[in-house]
């Protein structure tokens, strides 16, 4: 089986993993997969938080085998010397026992299933964040890893199972009230166009802080549930709220203001 699920954003997220959360985690085997799709952030603090590494083994701990995208809110100059070997098919990041990375522009055999990977995004607050400390350039892939995706995407012959990537392409985006934030993102625009190029059955994605199917173009967009790859269902508690910012004006705007 494989589960999908959104950001995790470092400690904070990790708590949908619990059994309260996500019951069916409990029944499930090292040969069973959970993938998060960006901005996965244990690998933030350097040196790393006491909270970060209990994390970390709490979640290699757990029954079944994770693999995660890197995002754009990473540390890359930890996850790019994570130690690496062959796995799934293709190269991965070793994070801990039982916890992967998997690389920019590979596809990956994951459950029979041929899945082409692709983390990375731009970020919207970048301008407020300190490079080398709080973001990183890497979050834009390199010229070697945007043609490693084209190549591996040509050599299965444009047809995967699935596509996991952290941003949505700029079609998805448009359809959206984010469009004027995130358009013009590089890794959108590269993946609208293997969207339009590739065969696909599912493309899941993260990143935009809301759960979504666009069921024209099979993309499922992940915040904080976790779903069944298979089956598209729900597993876990399901949650809907809006993001907190969305929160907070709604709740504004219900009083007047100064001066109204």
């Amino acid at each position: 089986m494989i589960y999908l699920t959104g950001d995790t954003h470092g400690v904070y997220g990790m708590d949908r993993f619990s059994p309260g959360n996500f019951p069916a985690g409990e029944g499930l085997s090292r040969d069973d997969l959970v993938v998060i799709l960006g901005d996965f952030g244990l690998f933030w603090s350097d040196p790393p938080a006491e909270r970060e590494r209990e994390e970390l083994e709490r979640l290699s701990s757990r029954p079944w085998t994770t693999l995660f995208l890197d995002g754009n809110h990473e540390n890359f100059t930890l996850l790019d010397a994570l130690p690496e070997e062959e796995r799934f098919g293709a190269p991965v990041g070793v994070a801990a026992s039982n916890v992967f990375h998997l690389r920019r522009g590979y596809v990956y055999t994951l459950e029979e299933k041929k899945c082409f990977a692709f983390g990375g995004a731009r970020s919207l607050d970048r301008h407020g964040r300190t490079a080398g400390k709080s973001w990183w350039r890497r979050e834009i892939p390199s010229e070697e890893e945007f043609r490693r995706g084209l190549d591996s995407l040509e050599s299965a012959g444009w047809t995967v199972d699935w596509i996991l990537t952290h941003t949505a392409p700029e079609g998805i985006l448009k359809t959206t009230n984010l469009a004027k934030y995130l358009a013009g993102d590089p890794v959108s625009l590269y993946l609208e166009e293997i969207r339009k190029e590739t065969a696909y059955d599912r493309w899941f994605c993260g990143h935009l802080h809301r759960n979504a199917f666009f069921p024209g173009e099979r993309v499922h967009v992940l915040r904080e549930n976790i779903l069944d790859g298979g089956t598209g269902n729900t597993v876990s508690v399901e949650r809907n709220r809006p993001p907190l910012k969305e929160r907070l004006r709604a709740f504004r705007s219900r009083f007047s203001q100064e001066g109204d």
